[in-house]
């Protein structure tokens, strides 16, 4: 992502000093007139004002800015450290409050979609950090994204990320358990798919149900929870006779349980948001 990134900065009329501990990754921009190869993050700090990071953990960027040859050690009161990898939020607002001592400033902004927009310019960014520094960062930022989300203060960039992520991984499980389960009973795969893109099931709640019903404050059942918990029980019964293992319906039918003995068994199967908010926060 990060090579891929800085050939579209380059492109829009940055010049760049890059530094990777493997150098092959910046050798593809080495003749550019545009860039400058540096030996170790301190003397990309020495050379710029901003330091965008995009590493694979959190471990990583301590290493980055506190190693040895770190960026901090030759950061500048004012210096803006844009951090772009996907990481931990405790760790990434330790690092932030570490910068700060410098008198510098370090804001979160992770980014969705792949690699293919990486290269295009057409990434999402979700920024964490003050409405200021969040300026600072604005001309770098719309030439790598389609779009800039500001999530909140430091970090929240980074909790948005990371949940969008955890849905999105357990979409992958879940799609996948269903497909080889329809094939279990016998479906075929192409029949299945394209029943599952034209109802909620595969479209996703949020594209459907959702915003019709508990977002707009409706939980009056077109489908109940109670209905709900019929339904999966059924299916399950069906994958158990094809020795099929239902390992998401059976998590699914013990929190719709759960949600109906808490009382919302006889409201709409969306109104499990409001079960969720009352068991996870304490609030409806």
């Amino acid at each position: 992502m990060g090579s891929l990134m800085a050939k579209h900065l380059l492109k829009n009329g940055f010049n760049l000093a890059l530094y990777d501990i493997d150098q092959g990754r910046c050798k593809p921009l080495a003749n550019n007139d545009s860039c400058l190869m540096t030996k170790s993050p301190a003397e990309v700090m020495r050379l710029c004002s901003r330091l965008v990071t995009m590493l694979p953990t959190s471990n990583h960027v301590n290493i980055v800015l506190f190693g040895e040859e770190g960026a901090v050690s030759e950061i500048t009161p004012g210096d803006l450290i844009i951090e772009m990898s996907t990481g931990e939020v405790k760790l990434l607002e330790q690092q932030a409050e570490r910068i700060k001592t410098h008198n510098a400033t370090l804001i979160d902004a992770p980014v969705c979609l792949s690699p293919a927009e990486a290269a295009t310019g057409d990434l999402i960014a979700l920024v964490g950090g003050d409405v200021d520094d969040l300026e600072r960062a604005a001309e770098l930022l719309a030439s790598l994204t389609q779009r800039v989300i500001h999530a909140g203060p430091t970090g929240f960039g980074l909790r948005l990320k990371l949940i969008n992520n955890y849905m999105s991984m357990v979409n992958h499980v879940l799609t996948g358990e269903v497909l080889a389960l329809a094939k279990a009973v016998g479906l075929d795969r192409p029949l299945t798919v394209d029943l599952l893109q034209n109802t909620a099931a595969g479209r996703g709640q949020l594209q459907t149900n959702y915003p019709k019903k508990v977002l707009r404050g409706d939980t009056s059942a077109d489908f109940s929870v109670d209905m709900g918990i019929k339904d999966l029980s059924m299916a399950i019964s069906m994958f158990n006779d094809f020795e099929g293992n239902a390992s998401f319906g059976i998590l699914a039918r013990k929190l719709f349980d759960s949600a109906a003995k808490a009382g919302y068994g006889d409201k709409d199967c969306t109104a499990v948001l409001e079960y969720f908010d009352e068991k996870i926060t304490g609030t409806v």
